[in-house]
């Protein structure tokens, strides 16, 4: 097995990474906006105004960090291409799914 030699540059991941850690805190935001009225209300409180933030930032957040992921432990670029296809197919067809059962609420 040889070894991994970083070919980026050295700014390369740096948006991803930023878009990582601001998602993250969004999602964080809308979850705590989510449990708290709840708790006021008793019911599922703002529940539509919710659930499509955290359904989009949730399916970002996740395909974004299997990106990272990807990027840091595969080094063969043709089979990083097809696992970035597969995220794509992924993220959408859950984005989708999500967005459809949110809407029948």
């Amino acid at each position: 097995m040889k070894p991994y030699k970083f070919v980026g540059s050295s700014d390369s991941g740096v948006f991803e990474w930023l878009l990582q850690r601001i998602s993250g805190v969004i999602m964080i935001v809308v979850i705590f906006i989510h449990f708290f009225s709840m708790l006021s209300t008793g019911a599922w409180g703002l529940q539509k105004i919710v659930l499509g933030p955290l359904f989009i930032f949730g399916v970002f957040h996740t395909m974004n960090g299997f990106k990272m992921i990807t990027d840091d432990y595969v080094s063969n670029s043709t089979w990083r291409a097809i696992l970035l296809g597969i995220y794509w197919i992924v993220g959408l067809t859950v984005g989708f799914l999500a967005l459809s059962v949110a809407s029948m609420m």
